[in-house]
């Protein structure tokens, strides 16, 4: 991947605390709390050999600083009996008018960190409840953060980064939080999770209507049998089927759900609109569907997949949405960009706004990399806006990965594995305590198309040898998984009691639910492609995110209230039997994929099936599956506590 990463968060500091509301100490008054060294600000992989010296003081920079929250400790007590099913104050949520006055930093604050700011030189062009965006000279930053930006040339190109740790007045280290967009780093920005399989032509393929259906025996045996065909890509009618949806009449009429993602495609509505009528069902009633995006502020990146490659994810994600939850309201907001700063604020454009009920996100980064970019601060951030959603009621739910646990040794062979990755560890913010991660699973249905069994979504894949007289390598090259693991986070208290420690080690683990997603037996969906409407087949937790969102739409329409943060809730249900518990297959479990005959060569491939890299899906929670997937009685359980 070439160099094209330039941003990098910081926790924010100042020089001096004289500039804070205009001090000025007396010779007889005792002198203000000192700067806080914040340690981390500097990045640890950055050396001073490295060190090309001082970029010019004249540079002009432009960055955020994002802001903190008002009594964070009330903050938690709040959070805690709002989502707690347990609790009185369950389900008392604020608006969002309520959570700035009662939670967003005081006015008095902000003028505080205003001053210390505009006496350093800088300018703000930017405010909101969120950050003030900044900018000046390089001089005029090192006078306000306290410390120089510096060149380092590293053997993956020259980046800049403060040259020390910066440091934080006391009076503002609770209220000023970080500082993004000083550091030009290497690439690293977030990915859509999914797998995209070529266009579908079912007169020249052959697929099995359910699994087990159709036996290869044209082809070679794979572990001692003859092997079957892969079932055909599933459609939203039958995942409804298997999944309880349709038995239980919901259809998440009077919720909303919005889906966030980069970019846009123009053609979304009509292609949803020309799927769901190929495949069977509604299109959308006019006003049903929304979307909010600016092609013209639109930060065309080397470090961001393409938009045409975000028009798939965008394709899957309102199709799936509309498919689980075919009366719900969809809003897809569309960021500027895969970096960070856009991202943030297509989500806090929901929440600020409560334009929907639900969020679905099938993007992730990962926080250990040769070059992380996602340092302390900037998932506090993160978490501060997603701590807002849970006050306001509002469920984030975010895909899992497509890496198991992120294992540096899975990137060779794993299709959406980061290269960059130095540890085992779970996605980010899929990560985060307060959202809501989901994982991938392999879905089997029967004959009639009901639920049949499921398996961790983990393919090794195997292909013809030259003589096509076996399968090899056998059990195959890891391909494509689920994600989960610890994350970076302390183990949140609705965990405690579910997760072992032997998984977690004190740590928030993920994911907390999954559903079908795996790219062996893919869904299908449909969108644009050079003009041309098509049909593919799409596999991730990309997949998997939408769908349990929407789920939760038709969750919140039986129940008749909002579910908001929905994992307190979802572990206090863990021995009622509303989730599918998710194993591994005892004996080797596979299915051939029949790619038509333009892949040549490539034409017939061998999944071996539940072998996600560095996860099981064992008894109980696991860091493959973790709770399961939604039974039948899932949706069930919340028509008869409706009211």
């Amino acid at each position: 991947m070439p160099f094209v990463r330039t941003r990098l968060a910081f926790t924010v500091a100042t020089a001096l605390t004289a500039l804070l509301g205009g001090f000025t100490p007396s010779a007889d008054a005792a002198a203000p709390p000192g700067p806080v060294t914040v340690p981390g600000s500097h990045p640890d992989h950055l050396t001073a050999a490295e060190d090309a010296g001082r970029i010019p003081t004249t540079t002009n920079l432009t960055a955020r600083l994002y802001l903190g929250t008002r009594d964070p400790i009330g903050l938690d007590a709040f959070l805690t009996a709002v989502t707690t099913p347990t609790s009185p104050h369950y389900r008392h949520y604020l608006t969002p008018a309520q959570y700035g006055r009662r939670f967003g930093l005081a006015p008095s604050a902000r003028n505080r960190i205003t001053r210390w700011l505009t006496s350093a030189g800088l300018r703000i062009t930017e405010d909101t409840p969120h950050y003030l965006q900044l900018t000046g000279s390089e001089a005029h930053f090192a006078t306000a953060l306290g410390t120089r930006i510096h060149r380092y040339d590293t053997s993956a190109g020259t980046v800049q980064a403060p040259v020390d740790d910066i440091r934080v007045p006391a009076p503002l280290a609770q209220e000023a939080k970080a500082v993004d967009g000083l550091s030009f780093n290497l690439p690293a920005a977030a990915r859509p999770l999914g797998r995209t399989e070529p266009h579908l032509d079912t007169q020249r393929t052959v697929c099995s209507a359910y699994f087990g259906e159709r036996p290869a025996t044209t082809l070679p045996k794979a572990y001692g049998k003859t092997q079957t065909f892969a079932p055909c890509p599933y459609t939203p009618p039958l995942l409804r089927h298997a999944y309880g949806v349709t038995a239980s009449g919901a259809t998440g009429r009077g919720r909303t759900i919005a889906i966030v993602g980069a970019y846009g495609s123009p053609t979304t509505e009509q292609d949803a609109n020309t799927y769901a009528t190929t495949t069977g069902d509604r299109p959308f009633q006019p006003g049903q569907y929304r979307e909010r995006v600016s092609p013209s502020d639109w930060n065309i990146t080397k470090a961001c997949a393409p938009p045409a490659s975000w028009a798939g994810e965008q394709a899957l994600d309102v199709e799936m949405a509309h498919g689980y939850a075919p009366g719900a309201r969809i809003l897809y907001v569309g960021a500027n960009s895969c970096l960070d700063t856009d991202l943030m604020d297509a989500e806090s454009y929901v929440i600020d706004h409560h334009a929907a009920d639900i969020i679905s996100n099938s993007w992730a980064e990962v926080i250990h990399t040769s070059a992380p970019h996602l340092t302390p601060a900037l998932l506090n951030a993160w978490n501060a806006l997603f701590r807002q959603a849970a006050a306001e009621g509002i469920g984030t739910y975010f895909a899992a990965g497509d890496c198991g646990d992120q294992s540096p040794d899975a990137t060779p062979g794993g299709l959406n594995c980061d290269p960059h990755t130095t540890q085992a560890q779970a996605d980010f913010p899929s990560g985060s305590p307060w959202v809501t991660s989901i994982g991938g699973t392999t879905l089997a249905t029967t004959k009639d198309g009901r639920y049949a069994w499921e398996t961790s979504m983990g393919d090794n894949l195997s292909i013809l040898s030259p003589q096509n007289t076996g399968w090899e390598p056998i059990p195959g090259l890891f391909t494509f998984g689920s994600g989960g693991g610890p994350s970076d986070f302390k183990q949140p208290w609705y965990q405690r009691g579910t997760v072992p420690h032997v998984l977690a080690h004190g740590h928030r683990a993920t994911p907390d639910v999954s559903m079908e997603g795996d790219g062996a037996i893919p869904v299908v969906i449909g969108y644009t492609v050079s003009g041309q409407f098509e049909t593919v087949g799409y596999g991730g937790t990309s997949a998997a995110a939408p769908a349990f969102a929407a789920l939760q739409a038709d969750a919140e329409q039986l129940s008749g209230h909002t579910l908001g943060f929905a994992n307190p809730l979802l572990y206090a249900m863990r021995n009622t039997g509303v989730f599918h518990d998710i194993r591994d297959p005892v004996r080797p479990t596979a299915v051939i994929r029949d790619m038509g005959p333009d892949a040549g060569t490539y034409r017939y491939l061998l999944y071996t099936l539940g072998h996600d890299y560095g996860l099981s899906a064992t008894k109980g929670y696991d860091l493959s599956s973790g709770l399961g997937s939604p039974a039948p009685s899932y949706l069930g359980r919340f028509r008869r506590h409706s009211g």
